[in-house]
């Protein structure tokens, strides 16, 4: 189990003497982040504004075409002659036994991302259920989706380069770890150029060093083995450039290919586009020319899942935990996928082995939902405006606010005026107003319904309808509710007039919110739980910092490839990383206090260098 450490180059210059280890929080120069609020108002309005603009641009304007333009066309270009040995990637053709790192959806909250990168970094890596320890990675590959929200110059500073860098500050010599990356989705929502600035200009990140030039690459390994990261833009085609750049590659018969993608679009089954671009690959790139795709990895799903072929023994991993919020694994359904592969594009089935976190603690999460109001607090202006705007709109179609004040009285007893349920729900719908809110409100919640995705396309639209309406009625029984519990609380300090008016819409608005907030997280944990819908929306209100993940590959000497699917079930909380300015340069800039957090083996598996298809 013995693996060379990788190491950063001796120091040869000032720029490349070890840095400062910082003595207080001040010299860190960054700030621990909080994970992601997904359902701050801000987050979404920005996010959706985000996708739109990179949605509608990215057709117009594609970033990977113009790379050829200005990046080396040769893979694997080396650097001008008298270049020092670590300006230039290794060649591990020729290595020993190495060692990679796969790990996916990192740049969220300190205490994960931090988790996922201190076990990464450390020398030799201690599971609790393995007795043999892991020797760190020799290189590490990002499988996407490396900041969020968005990927600007501020996120990757604060979520993911100063972080990492203090997980692995320095090392001695001889060499360093590298590190190469493909985008994901939030990558792509600043056009990619806070990606090239971090990746794709030879830069030290700690002590790992970038060597791409484009936002793809290909890495030759021992035994004709070979990691390739593909760029699939926003769930998009794979453009001439990057073909062109995977077709100059020495790919031989007989070879293995790993293949690295944003998006583990084997889920969505054969015939959606976004696997269709993968097939693609698989059978123009790789398996025409006799070679094999034996794996593929991706993140996107913060999870981790595996699918094996049935024929040929080829894996669909998907290891997306490297720092984001927990994704369920319930919602896939104990279905086989059943999938093209070849130059034939000839079905095989694969069949799920292993899955975590498991189905039943999957399935269990999604009552943190319900918690929605109280994990996400600024979400609760949404609905306190909308139920104040009903509330308010159906007033006008009472006799008048007054008296709606003198008939919550308990006191008051005509019953010709009494104020009920009924009432509330006749002003709801005698008024235009607040009619017009509840058709478009109804209507926002059936785009915003997301069935299953183990149903058909057709059966996924159809089943909006229902899911949006059971939503809007939930909200608007809550609405009568709100204002019925807002009439009678206030109608216990005024009669009427201007104060009872007053009162009654800031109790609406406040109650609103909180009572909105609840049926959102109820109406999420009930169709997640049960339907195996709004898996994404349910997980990212709770902000899971637990259940993290990332792979460790093993090449040996032998040309067998052994994979160590590593994960941590819970990830130690900001005020359990501490400064530890009294270590040698290699530790950690932040260690654990007072224990490390507890990683263990979530499975192991080998795939053989003879592997090839029928």
């Amino acid at each position: 189990m013995e693996g060379p450490e990788a190491t950063r180059p001796a120091a040869t210059s000032e720029e490349d003497r070890p840095p400062p280890r910082p003595r207080t929080d001040s010299e860190l120069k960054f700030k621990m982040q909080k994970s992601v609020r997904w359902f701050a108002p801000d987050v979404l309005a920005d996010s959706a504004l985000r996708v739109l603009i990179s949605s509608g641009f990215g057709a117009f304007l594609d970033k990977r075409e113009l790379q050829a333009s200005v990046r080396p066309a040769t893979p694997g270009a080396p650097s001008p002659p008298g270049a020092p040995a670590h300006d230039q990637p290794r060649d591990w053709t020729e290595a020993g036994p190495v060692w990679v790192d796969f790990i996916a959806d990192t740049g969220d909250g300190f205490p994960a991302t931090y988790t996922v990168a201190w076990l990464a970094a450390q020398s030799q890596l201690k599971l609790s259920n393995y007795a043999a320890a892991l020797p760190r990675g020799q290189i590490v590959v990002l499988g996407g989706d490396e900041v969020y929200p968005v990927g600007d110059a501020d996120a990757y500073e604060n979520r993911f380069t100063r972080p990492y860098e203090a997980s692995l500050p320095w090392l001695t010599p001889p060499h360093n770890p590298e590190l190469y990356a493909i985008p994901g989705n939030h990558d792509w929502y600043d056009g990619l150029t806070s990606f090239f600035r971090v990746f794709c200009q030879n830069k030290w990140i700690g002590c790992r060093r970038t060597f791409q030039t484009r936002s793809y690459f290909a890495i030759p390994l021992p035994h004709r083995w070979w990691i390739w990261g593909i760029d699939i833009q926003l769930d998009s085609y794979i453009d001439q450039p990057q073909q062109d750049y995977f077709k100059a590659l020495d790919l031989r018969a007989g070879d293995k290919v790993i293949l690295c993608t944003g998006i583990p679009s084997w889920y969505e089954g054969r015939d959606s586009r976004t696997y269709k671009n993968l097939a693609f690959v698989e059978r123009t790139l790789i398996d025409r020319r006799g070679a094999s795709l034996v794996l593929c990895i991706s993140g996107d799903s913060h999870h981790y899942t595996r699918y094996v072929g049935e024929e040929d023994g080829a894996h669909k991993v998907t290891a997306g935990g490297g720092g984001a919020f927990t994704h369920p694994t319930h919602t896939l359904g104990r279905h086989d996928l059943v999938l093209p592969v070849g130059a034939g594009d000839r079905a095989q089935r694969f069949r799920q082995a292993a899955a975590y976190p498991s189905y039943a603690t999957s399935r269990a999460l999604t009552l943190g939902a319900l918690a929605l109001p109280f994990r996400n607090a600024s979400f609760t202006v949404v609905p306190a405006v909308l139920y104040l705007l009903l509330g308010w709109a159906s007033q006008f179609s009472l006799e008048a606010f007054a008296q709606v004040g003198d008939a919550a009285r308990p006191d008051f007893d005509d019953a010709a005026v009494r104020y009920g349920w009924e009432q509330v729900l006749l002003g709801l719908f005698k008024n235009p107003v607040s009619v017009l809110i509840i058709v478009i409100f109804w209507g926002g919640l059936i785009g915003f319904a997301k069935p299953s995705t183990r149903l058909s396309e057709k059966a996924q639209s159809l089943l909006k309808w229902p899911l949006g309406t059971v939503h809007v009625a939930l909200h608007v029984l809550a609405v009568i509710l709100v204002g019925l519990a807002s009439v009678q609380l206030v109608a216990v300090f005024f009669d009427g007039g201007l104060w009872f008016t007053v009162f009654l819409l800031l109790f609406m608005g406040v109650l609103g919110g909180l009572v909105g907030g609840l049926v959102m997280g109820l109406y999420l944990a009930a169709s997640c739980a049960l339907m195996g819908a709004h898996g994404n929306e349910a997980f990212s209100a709770m902000r899971l910092t637990r259940f993290k993940n990332f792979l460790r590959l093993h090449f040996d000497g032998e040309g067998e490839l052994t994979v160590y699917a590593i994960g941590v079930d819970r990830c130690p909380p900001r005020s359990r990383w501490r400064l530890d300015p009294d270590k040698a340069h290699e530790a950690p800039w932040i260690a654990p206090h007072p224990a490390p957090p507890a990683a263990h083996l979530i499975e192991k598996f080998t795939v053989n260098a003879r592997t090839t298809r029928p």
